[in-house]
């Protein structure tokens, strides 16, 4: 699970090289346009970032941010708003399912994205 320090405390998941990042978080944690989804992070003054892509949750306790679907070109990539990618996964084009989970509500330091093919 890479540890980053994400600029201006921002994480992406992108499914298209050519994404469209939301505008603005309007107050909520995460937020997402139909080809990337956006976590707002803990400060990277206050310390690294843990952020993975999994198939599967584990049994770890975390906290769902939200429950998202958003379109793949075959692969996700967790970026920062820099474009420096961090993590990756392949999954098949098209429409994925991704469940964004955090070891805490706001300004989490532990991210995850569990991503599945969507239907």
């Amino acid at each position: 699970m890479p540890s980053i320090r994400p600029p201006h405390s921002i994480v992406l998941l992108v499914g298209r090289e050519d994404h469209t990042p939301p505008a603005s978080f309007g107050g909520a944690t995460c937020v997402a346009t139909l080809d990337c989804i956006a976590v707002a992070t803990l400060s990277p003054v206050d310390g690294p970032t843990a952020v993975s892509i999994v198939p599967t949750a584990g049994d770890r306790e975390l906290v769902t941010l939200a429950e998202l679907m958003i379109e793949s070109e075959g692969q996700v990539t967790v970026r920062d708003v820099l474009h420096r990618d961090h993590d990756a996964m392949g999954v098949e084009p098209g429409p994925v399912e991704v469940r964004v989970l955090a070891n805490a509500a706001v300004e989490p330091d532990e991210v995850v994205f569990v991503v599945r093919p969507g239907s």
